[in-house]
């Protein structure tokens, strides 16, 4: 029975696909029965349904958006929270692994969880197996990392995706998440980090990031949401999409 949902978007990352791939067939039986894996394909020229699949993977599903927006992985991130089956949602980006040992482990205290709470996860980088910590030298961890209840996703309205298009806006869910959800840590569940000197597709390399943001773009898009009338409205699901598998 699924009880839990791992879900992350997709966009030109086939090399760290087939990674992912290959740590999940080191699953334990337990893990492959009680996760299920929710890709969103967030219309790569380099789609993810082409990724050679192995022998032995959890149940897998994989969405394909149907048109190639810049940085639309948080509309990807709300496809996949919407058709997933688990009563929890285990959300996390394509360059960070769920190992077989952490699948265990937060299975191990999914009965301890509080579906009133959000989880971040501890995270340990790939050529080390130490903690990532930042620049005090404290744990640091993935800031689009999360395991919640579905129902706790939904009751947000998802990820706002009237800010599409714009790098950065993780501070803004947290905000909203953390004014309804109580704030927790599962620091004995680590994902696996990895980045483009380890795989070159480790993470999106096509498109600006910070270089990329406009000033005052964020705060734009918010006066016109609040000048048509809409801001309390969360844009979610906006996007055609298809089951590719």
């Amino acid at each position: 029975m699924t009880i839990i949902s791992l879900v992350m978007p997709y966009y030109r990352n086939p090399g760290q696909l087939s990674l992912q791939y290959a740590e999940m067939t080191r699953w334990t039986k337990m893990a492959k029965a009680q996760i299920e894996v929710i890709i969103v394909d967030d219309g790569s020229p380099e789609p993810a349904i082409d990724v050679e699949r192995p022998e032995g993977l959890p149940a897998l599903r994989i969405y394909r958006v149907l048109e190639d927006r810049p940085w639309f992985q948080n509309g990807a991130r709300n496809i996949a929270a919407h058709e997933a089956k688990g009563t929890w949602l285990i959300s996390t980006d394509i360059d960070h692994v769920l190992t077989a040992e952490n699948a265990d482990a937060l299975l191990k205290r999914m009965h301890r969880l509080d579906p009133e709470t959000a989880y971040m996860l501890h995270r340990v980088e790939a050529d080390t197996g130490l903690p990532t910590l930042n620049s005090n030298g404290q744990r640091k961890p993935h800031p689009n990392s999360f395991v919640m209840t579905r129902d706790m996703y939904w009751r947000l309205g998802g990820y706002d995706e009237w800010f599409t298009g714009i790098y950065g806006t993780d501070s803004m869910w947290r905000a909203r998440l953390y004014a309804v959800a109580k704030q927790g840590f599962l620091k004995h569940v680590a994902l696996t980090r990895y980045w483009r000197d380890l795989v070159p597709d480790a993470s999106t390399t096509t498109l600006p990031r910070k270089e990329g943001r406009v000033p005052g773009e964020k705060e734009a898009i918010a006066l016109a949401k609040k000048a048509a009338g809409k801001e309390d409205e969360i844009l979610s699901l906006s996007a055609e999409y298809e089951r590719a598998l």
